[in-house]
């Protein structure tokens, strides 16, 4: 039972010890991004001569021109890293799966040309899963779902909202583009098959080697933008 919820905190970000052992502060530089404005984020410490000091994310636009020009909330630095760990695990935890469909996607992508018709689907679908996830969220807050269910239907419903946004990638790019995606995407499951564990802590460089940036939507919710274009939401409970 110990074994269980100690791998259930480590899938949650929950990490145990030196979070800082595999980090460094430049891992996250010109890689966040304001969803509002859509300026970068900058880094910075509040408190820094105190032991209370805190690292935290803020949108340039806030911090040069004030509230008036964007309202976007700061972010702690530990819980974007928190973040990144969580997205890493949903992903190795479902690897067969995610790789499987991956290579469907490319596959049949550069095997065919395709109409308006299956984007217009595929966006549909897209839609349909975005308003199921942001049911389940409002569920969560009024509480008036089981927390395990919660985790087990917000994980279903974002693989399959990560594997449609990939299949509409791959379909809307030209030949070339498509064979790029297809490098970054062979990249991607070479590193994931090459670990052996999950993540459980920070790890800079398996964060610069999966993504391209974080558009921060709010505090509680970011979108991770991966090599190969896939978008992953991750939103905090």
């Amino acid at each position: 039972m110990q074994k269980e919820k100690a791998r259930r905190a480590k899938l949650k970000g929950g990490v145990m010890g030196d979070s800082k052992r595999y980090s460094s502060k430049y891992a996250l530089s010109s890689k966040v991004y304001c969803g509002c404005c859509g300026a970068i984020f900058k880094r910075r410490t509040w408190n820094s001569n105190n032991p209370s000091k805190k690292v935290v994310w803020q949108c340039k636009t806030y911090v040069n021109e004030g509230k008036a020009a964007c309202d976007a909330k700061s972010v702690d630095e530990q819980v974007l890293h928190s973040a990144f760990v969580r997205l890493f695990n949903r992903m190795y935890e479902n690897k067969e799966r995610f790789i499987k469909t991956l290579k469907a996607n490319i596959e049949s992508a550069l095997s065919s040309r395709v109409g308006q018709e299956p984007l217009l689907d595929i966006e549909g679908q897209m839609q349909q899963l975005k308003s199921d996830l942001k049911e389940l969220v409002n569920l969560k807050l009024r509480n008036q779902i089981d927390e395990i269910v919660y985790d087990e239907e917000t994980n279903r419903l974002s693989s399959e909202l990560n594997e449609i946004r990939q299949q509409m990638l791959i379909l809307e790019g030209g030949d070339i583009r498509r064979k790029k995606i297809k490098e970054r995407v062979d990249e991607i499951i070479q590193l994931l098959n090459s670990r052996q564990d999950i993540l459980e802590q920070f790890d800079d460089k398996l964060f610069n080697a999966l993504v391209e940036n974080i558009t921060i939507l709010s505090p509680a919710h970011f979108v991770f933008t991966l090599k190969s274009g896939m978008s992953i939401d991750e939103i905090l409970d």
